[in-house]
């Protein structure tokens, strides 16, 4: 190979936005650990809307509810000291025990409306979203977050979009494509773009700090953006639920009923 060539090769690797390291640590590690803890937020989220769907609200039900948030919170907080401590082994544990732990968050839009496939199809955009993230990341490795290529993620976004959204359309039955793509289209599209460009910034500033702890970081920012986007679909959610209860003609939701799949559970009276 010539100098020229050498000399071009070094210019363009100069303008990569991660270093090589970083880049490493972000897409072996960091993105594979968020992509397992949202899907074992979504196994948590099944399981507690599978024992706590028929669930009367009583003290006793409020008591282990609040308790559970607790814990969690507490958790969470605990995950910031080991991680600093680079205990990755019990991090972990600790990572993946809160995930679980807050798919019980959700319960009381599962015991107080019917619309049960929604919050599954809510909770699964957190997988699909940082799918996407990996999926950009596996496939452009040492060109991913590097200048020049932006196209290249451009179209891998919409590749993995589009996939997500098949696979909804196919898992939940979605019919409603007016309510219900541009609501994925907007959470997939925060959750991406946190992890994408506030996770790489994490990395490139913090890098001299255990990589648990920057996952630590992406995740409480993703957790603001996620609460947030949840505290958007339950406004818009009540709203449905209120046009459908008081019968108002002047409010036009086609196929309300058919955004998720699944036949709607009787409540126990």
């Amino acid at each position: 190979m010539s100098n020229l060539e050498n000399q071009g090769k070094v210019k363009k690797e100069s303008k990569y936005i991660l270093e090589p390291s970083q880049r490493k640590v972000f897409i072996e590690k960091i993105l594979p650990t968020l992509l397992i803890g949202s899907i074992i937020w979504l196994i948590g989220e099944i399981v507690f809307s599978y024992f706590f769907s028929e669930t009367q609200l009583t003290g006793t039900f409020l008591i282990f509810y609040i308790s559970m948030i607790i814990v969690d919170a507490v958790l969470f907080l605990l995950l910031y000291f080991v991680a600093k401590s680079n205990k990755i082994l019990l991090g972990l544990i600790i990572f993946f025990l809160f995930c679980f732990i807050a798919g019980i968050i959700s319960i009381p839009i599962v015991i107080f409306t019917e619309f049960l496939p929604q919050v599954h199809m809510f909770v699964s955009l957190a997988v699909g979203a940082n799918s996407i993230v990996y999926i950009i990341a596996l496939a452009l490795r040492h060109r991913y977050f590097a200048k020049g290529y932006i196209w290249a993620h451009v179209v891998l976004f919409i590749f993995g979009f589009l996939l997500v959204e098949i696979v909804f359309i196919i898992v939940f039955n979605i019919q409603n494509y007016l309510l219900t793509i541009p609501i994925t289209f907007a959470y997939i599209c925060v959750v991406v773009l946190t992890v994408m460009f506030y996770g790489s910034k994490a990395v490139k500033k913090e890098d001299k700090i255990p990589w648990l702890l920057v996952a630590y970081k992406i995740l409480g920012m993703m957790l603001l953006v996620i609460f947030i986007a949840i505290i958007f679909v339950v406004i818009v959610l009540i709203i449905i639920a209120l046009a459908i209860i008081c019968g108002d003609s002047s409010i036009d939701f086609p196929n309300i009923g058919a955004i998720g799949s699944g036949r709607r559970k009787k409540k126990k009276k």
